[in-house]
């Protein structure tokens, strides 16, 4: 009887959530098979993406450098590492790249690019 209760009470819970099960399932399914198609990827895959998402988010690190370092004068080398640093720190993958100085030019010409955009931005407000 007391298993015929059990077997009830679910049935019910399903009867009553039906629609937030299929959601989860589906987000579920949905995460799942981003992680599995991320993991197959290789390396280089891998850190082409990073790179892309990169050029995307660093005009955030650069202006918390910027903030970071309001009151210095000629604190661009610090900030400059500051935002490398960063870089590293949310893009492990990174390291991986065997050609660690193309990889640092890189990030200095989004660096630049990313003032650039800091200035316009500052001289329009």
């Amino acid at each position: 009887m007391i298993i015929l209760d059990g077997i009830k009470n679910f049935l019910m819970l399903v009867n009553d959530h039906w629609t937030e099960i299929i959601v989860v399932a589906g987000l579920a399914l949905a995460v799942w098979k981003k992680v599995a198609a991320y993991l197959e990827k290789t390396d280089e895959e891998k850190i082409q993406i990073a790179k892309e998402q990169l050029r995307e988010t660093i005009l955030k690190f650069v202006t918390q450098a910027e903030e970071d370092y309001d009151d210095w004068v000629k604190a661009g080398a610090v900030k400059r590492a500051q935002v490398i640093d960063v870089i590293f720190q949310k893009y492990p993958i990174l390291n991986r790249v065997t050609d660690q100085e193309a990889l640092i030019a890189e990030i200095d010409n989004l660096i630049d690019e990313a003032l650039d955009v800091l200035r316009e931005i500052l001289s329009k407000n």
